[in-house]
């Protein structure tokens, strides 16, 4: 009968509390980094000087097959579904 009157201990989940405020500091975290983002992109003005490094290397691959093409069908004379050399 005495137990009937204890006080139960109270239990906290600690793995759920973690995972929370995991949850909450990375929405935090995202919202923050829209803002920041969405502020930047209306200064900046898009050109080519805002480009990466990938970005600029798919550029600089599509000139040179463009430069590739021109010269194989006009310098050469080689039509596209004619056999070349």
């Amino acid at each position: 009968m005495s137990n009937r009157y204890k006080k139960k201990r109270q239990t906290t989940n600690k793995t759920k509390d973690w995972i929370t405020d995991y949850y909450q500091t990375g929405r935090e975290w995202d919202k923050e980094n829209r803002r920041r983002r969405k502020k930047n992109a209306e200064q900046e003005h898009k050109g080519l000087k805002n480009l990466n490094s990938f970005e600029l290397t798919c550029i600089a691959i599509i000139i040179v097959c463009l430069v590739g093409f021109f010269i194989k069908l006009v310098v050469l004379k080689h039509g596209f579904w004619t056999p070349g050399l």
